[in-house]
């Protein structure tokens, strides 16, 4: 008999976070990973679902937009902290271009950029 072990999950999550995340160096020179959003956990999904609609939105102010995708990028990362310190001096096109890869890294696959 088979025995599917809950260990063996979250070693997989883990592993598949890794492969489909994106690796960001922060302001603090470490490397964070920006997490797929089907591996975020339940409250971190809740976060990210309802921000997408505003991202998405056409006739949402753009900054309004640029503080969904912050607080959406804060939410995927595993070090919270560092991904907010390090967004609060970036300028709103770096903000973007961060998103911009997180999401396409999702997208494709790749480990990190």
């Amino acid at each position: 008999m088979s025995v599917l072990k809950y260990s063996d999950l979250i070693d997989e999550v883990e592993r598949e976070q890794a492969a489909k995340g994106l690796e960001f160096e922060a302001k603090d020179g470490k490397v964070l990973l920006l997490r797929p959003i089907l591996l975020l956990n339940k409250d971190e999904l809740k976060v990210v679902r309802t921000l997408l609609k505003v991202v998405g939105d056409k006739d949402t102010d753009t900054f309004e937009q640029i503080d969904a995708m912050d607080a959406m990028l804060v939410a995927a990362a595993d070090r919270k902290d560092a991904m907010k310190k390090s967004l609060a001096d970036l300028p709103p096109q770096m903000k973007t271009r961060v998103f911009e890869a997180w999401m396409q890294a999702a997208k494709s696959g790749e480990a990190s950029a």
